[in-house]
């Protein structure tokens, strides 16, 4: 026996076709499974606690225990009692909260500097029309970690996919199989359904990971935020980020750029610079986020030494509610013999007024000059530009892609010949 009805009903809830396309959100009313923010009525201070909604769970404070039972069906701002009548006010938690309060299996990025970075990114994103013109936005952040970043750049270019499909209210991971599906599911249909979708994505996040631990809890992050809502964007991978390119260059069977922006949050971020470059688009935006600043400088000096295509933007300092630019570059002192000239004349005190500024530059000269051995060694200047103090944070070097140097007859000969 057939039952059409009931097959077209379930192929259009598993690709999403729906009567409505709306989306139920939390700002109506808490449902189970939702992730509601109950903060103390009395202690404005207190950051409030997390919870995932069960219908049969409870949640304890030293005020009492909060029956989920009592939320579900609550709206935001509303009040729920604790069982010693303590008043705790109910939440839809913001994506900074969420981001703080989870549970961690690693420091993440905090929102303040995430949203720093992103910003710094300068990443521009367009509705989905009808016919896609060109190839899509792809974004690579290397060392997922929480999965903070992850959120908010998913977040960054959600706007440019169409809506993800949904699973229908009924569906669960055992449905029984009907002969109508030949063999199927509903949850078959809809995941085949996830993948089509993913074919039309016009921008995409692709997040990697060294460890398959953090990789899974960080999944489990993105997910978690507001039903999942950002996570169709992302793509996780596990493994090492020269081994991906690698991968996705064989995969694609192309040599061509594909990746609009690169995010490198390693410790050895500078051994896979040059990796990196030739997927990057011209003008793309490379950014590595260190919590120490010779770090960058390492960064710095491989680009220098290894004459790779990248033009360094700026470098900064992360804080507590501000930035601070910092100057990395690398400075080829003046000649020994020439150094020993100078010092050989007995100095001047001078009546002029002494710029600071000039007498920093002046510093890093002196020690560039003591470091090196000779004329041909280069040495690291980094030292932060006029600013105020900040604490906390790490630093964030941006760099865009070069276009390429056109290929001379005598290089394009020796390319030749080797």
């Amino acid at each position: 026996m057939h039952y059409p009805r009931l097959q077209a009903r379930a192929a259009r809830a598993a690709f999403g076709i729906r009567q409505s396309s709306a989306r139920r959100c939390f700002a109506t009313s808490a449902f189970q499974s939702d992730i509601v923010l109950l903060k103390d009525k009395k202690n404005a201070r207190n950051d409030g606690t997390l919870v995932t909604l069960g219908a049969n769970n409870t949640t304890h404070t030293h005020r009492g225990f909060i029956n989920h039972a009592d939320i579900i069906g609550k709206e935001p701002r509303q009040l729920v009692q604790s069982t010693k009548g303590a008043s705790y006010r109910i939440h839809e938690p913001t994506l900074a909260e969420y981001v703080r309060l989870t549970p961690r299996m690693v420091t993440p990025i905090y929102p303040s500097d995430t949203n720093t970075i992103v910003s710094l990114l300068d990443i521009h994103v367009d509705t989905p029309s009808g016919i896609s013109e060109g190839p899509p936005l792809e974004i690579l952040e290397a060392g997922t970690g929480h999965g903070a970043l992850t959120l908010h750049l998913s977040r960054a270019i959600h706007a440019a996919n169409p809506p993800i499909p949904r699973a229908p209210s009924h569906a669960t991971s055992s449905d029984i199989e009907d002969p109508v599906y030949e063999g199927g599911t509903v949850s078959d249909l809809h995941d085949i359904g996830i993948e089509t979708w993913k074919k039309t994505r016009r921008a995409i996040v692709h997040t990697l990971d060294i460890s398959s631990k953090h990789s899974k809890y960080a999944e489990k992050i993105v997910a978690g935020f507001r039903k999942g809502m950002y996570a169709g964007n992302v793509d996780f991978q596990v493994g090492d980020v020269s081994s991906w390119v690698a991968e996705q260059k064989a995969s694609r069977n192309t040599d061509d750029p594909f990746l609009s922006h690169v995010f490198l949050d390693l410790p050895n971020a500078d051994s896979h610079l040059a990796n990196v470059a030739p997927v990057l688009h011209v003008n793309g935006m490379l950014a590595v986020f260190n919590p120490s600043i010779t770090q960058i400088a390492d960064c710095v000096d491989a680009i220098r030494r290894h004459r790779m295509p990248y033009l360094l933007d700026q470098v900064i300092e992360l804080g507590v509610g501000t930035i601070r630019d910092w100057d990395v570059r690398a400075v080829r002192p003046r000649a020994t013999l020439k150094k020993a000239e100078v010092e050989q004349e007995p100095a001047i005190p001078s009546a002029e007024p002494i710029d600071p500024v000039e007498e920093q530059e002046a510093r890093d000269d002196e020690l560039a000059e003591d470091l090196a051995k000779n004329e041909e060694k280069w040495a690291m200047v980094c030292r932060p530009k006029v600013g105020q103090l900040v604490v906390g944070g790490g630093f964030l070097g941006l760099w865009r892609r070069m276009e390429k140097a056109p290929v001379t007859e005598a290089q394009a000969e020796a390319q030749a010949e080797a």
